[in-house]
This record gives C-alpha cells, structure tokens and sequence, in this order.
C-alpha cells in the first residue's frame, strides 16, 4: 500500500469555514418604523374642532326701545358671576340660578316659550374657559342666535 505522507494528506483536506450568519442590520428597519408612527401621530386627528360662532353685542344704552323691538332684543340673559359652586361660578338665566348640566335644558325650555336670542354677560374676572363651556353648551339649545356681552 502506498503511504502519503501527512503533510499532502493535511493539504487535500481543506477545511471550509463555517458560513458566518450574517446578522440583519436594525437601523433601516427602526428608521422606517419612526417614519411610520411620526405620519399616524401628524396625520390623526385627536379632538374634534367645532367652530363657535360669537357675536359680541354692541352697547344697549345708546339704542332707544323701538330699535331694540325691531332688532330682535334678546330674551335670555345669561350672567356668569363668580360664585361658590363647584366649578368656581355661578350662572344665573332670566334671574334663575342654575348648574351648567342644566343651562341646555333651560334655554330649550325658553325656546320652546318663544325665545329666538340669548345674550351672556360675564362678570369681570371670569375665566374665558367657563365662558366658552357655558357659550358651547347653550350652542346645543334650540336658541337661535347666542350673544356675548362684554364690560
């Protein structure tokens, strides 16, 4: 038999490396993952904006009595005063003091009795957000025209 020797034997015997596992770069896929939640997030819309048309009344006292007749004059006065209820406020329709979950019911009430307009009158120092929950909420009235009146 014939003997190779072990220097050729070593030789023809070539290891071949292991195929490495090449590992899957994150980056791009992290980068378009942040791309992906930015446009939903500036896409989305997360409250419902409703506009709220207000008319700021002009002063009564230089207007004589036909005028008011003719004009419509307003049949609910709303004051909003600073008070002791829960909210900080207090509101008061028609000399009537009531809680803001039931100014709604109140002015359809009115409505229902003939009244078309309303006019709100804050007290100096009310907060504008009580002034546009108290103008939102009678907005869902049956009143026709809604009024603010400022000092």
């Amino acid at each position: 038999m014939l003997q190779v020797p072990t220097k050729l034997v070593e030789m023809l015997f070539i290891q071949t490396p292991l195929a490495k596992r090449r590992r899957i770069p994150l980056t791009p896929l992290i980068d378009v993952i942040f791309i992906l939640i930015m446009f939903f997030l500036l896409s989305s819309t997360f409250g419902v904006w409703r506009p709220l048309d207000v008319g700021i009344g002009s002063s009564t006292a230089e207007k004589t009595n036909d005028q008011l007749i003719n004009t419509g004059a307003p049949s609910v006065l709303i004051q909003i005063g600073q008070g002791a209820s829960a909210e900080g406020m207090t509101i008061v329709v028609n000399g009537s003091s009531l809680e803001l979950v039931e100014l709604s019911a109140e002015l359809n009430r009115l409505a229902g009795l003939g009244a078309e307009s309303a006019i709100l009158l804050p007290a100096k120092g009310t907060e504008f957000q009580s002034v546009i929950e108290i103008l939102d909420e009678a907005r869902t009235s049956n009143l026709k025209r809604i009024s603010l009146k400022l000092n």
